[in-house]
């Protein structure tokens, strides 16, 4: 797992759109992500630069899409269930 993602609080908003992306099977523009999610556009936007920065997401032409694997995602999910 990439080592960014295994600090990313599940919490975050940047958590939720890498997810989203992830789920995804088409690349999306920030404004539809951003509708999905119920944020704000700005946050969004400002959201994907980081996660583009950090290579978890890439930009095409049509939107970003995620270089995370959904097995990826739910490794961290799972990591993060408290022990009982």
């Amino acid at each position: 797992m990439d080592s960014t993602l295994a600090e990313m609080d599940p919490e975050t908003l940047a958590f939720k759109i890498i997810t989203f992306l992830t789920f995804k099977d088409e690349p999306m523009r920030p404004i539809d992500i951003s509708r999905e999610l119920n944020e704000k556009g700005s946050s969004v936007r400002a959201r994907l630069a980081e996660l583009k920065k950090d290579n978890l997401v890439e930009s095409t032409g049509e939107g970003y899409i995620s270089n995370i694997t959904s097995y990826e995602i739910l490794m961290k999910l799972f990591r993060q269930q408290p022990i009982e």
